[in-house]
């Protein structure tokens, strides 16, 4: 017959472990952390609104927004209906967020490299300061020709803040990818194994082995009781009866006549 898990025995229960975690745990580990990055894209999305002077950074930080929200919903499902296509906007998630700070590693480094930060402000990150520096010592905007250069030095400040947050998530984002493409692997097989066991229980060799088991437990034979002497001791008594009715009969006769 079918195994039926318990409700309170998870069905991952016997799953292989991720990274030394419970294949349970490290989902949901991966789930608080794409969370948080929600959030923190909820309020970068938020300040792109307020600060930026364009539509680009508001538009990019609120599609992912929601890319995120989406992703975290349907692997909530996979989880729960054991169903491998509901990890699919997961897996999708963690690869376009991996390109996409793999871009803004690339632009990073170039900022820190050329000392300018075109390429960050044409993602939508920090932009470059419009006032112009002077030479002029008595100028409010006098910048020392034998120092590094204002723009310069900001460039390789946010350049490298920025190039080393894009690493670290672009590490915790493979993580999260390796996680998201075990359960969907975990799930698949889980969904051939049910469709192989329905398989089995509808076919008439598994309907006999079902049937047969159903009579086995409900309709257990019992040991019939041992027979008594009561009943060889009447049996006993009836052929004396007709024994002795047999003889009187010969006596009456004798005596009638």
């Amino acid at each position: 017959m079918t195994q039926t898990i318990p409700r309170h025995v998870s069905p991952y229960a016997h799953a292989p472990k991720i990274f030394g975690l419970k294949f349970k745990i490290a989902s949901r580990v991966m789930l608080v952390f794409e969370s948080i990055l929600g959030k923190l894209m909820l309020v970068l999305s938020i300040c792109s609104i307020i600060y930026s002077p364009s539509w680009y950074p508001v538009f990019v930080n609120f599609a992912f927004l929601f890319f995120v929200i989406f992703s975290i919903v349907t692997y909530n499902l996979c989880l729960s209906k054991q169903s491998p296509i509901y990890s699919y906007p997961m897996l999708s998630y963690q690869l376009v967020t991996i390109f996409w700070l793999l871009i803004w590693l690339y632009a990073a480094l170039s900022a820190v490299a050329s000392g300018v930060m075109w390429s960050l402000e044409s993602l939508g990150g920090p932009s470059t300061s419009r006032i112009r520096t002077s030479h002029n010592i008595k100028d409010p905007n006098y910048a020392n020709p034998n120092e590094t250069h204002p723009e310069t030095a900001r460039a390789i400040k946010y350049g490298s803040i920025i190039a080393a947050v894009c690493v670290i998530l672009i590490c915790l984002k493979m993580l999260a990818f390796i996680v998201a493409r075990r359960t969907y692997f975990q799930t698949l097989k889980m969904q051939h194994e049910s469709i192989e066991q329905s398989v089995k229980d509808d076919s008439f060799d598994g309907r006999m082995a079902i049937l047969e088991e159903v009579q086995v437990e409900e309709y257990t034979p019992e040991p019939s009781p041992a027979p008594r002497r009561m009943v060889k001791a009447v049996m006993n008594q009836s052929e004396a009866r007709l024994w002795a009715k047999h003889n009187s009969l010969p006596k009456y006769e004798e005596s009638a006549f």
